[in-house]
């Protein structure tokens, strides 16, 4: 399943959560029975999330 916005997740995309904390994505995990999963590191330095549904995130940019 993608982001919220419905873009497929990349590593480096810079996401936020639906309470607005941004992060970017250091990892992405795809898997043909499950939705994708990332891990995330936040910009506010907290620990870094790991394996989370990319679904519950929206897509700010992404580095070209």
């Amino acid at each position: 399943m993608p982001y919220a916005t419905g873009e497929t997740p990349e590593v480096g995309d810079y996401i936020k959560n639906r309470w607005e904390q941004p992060g970017t994505v250091t990892r992405v995990h795809f898997s043909q029975d499950e939705e994708e999963r990332i891990c995330v590191r936040w910009d506010d330095g907290g620990l870094e999330l790991l394996f989370s549904p990319a679904s519950e995130y929206m897509l700010v940019s992404r580095r070209r």
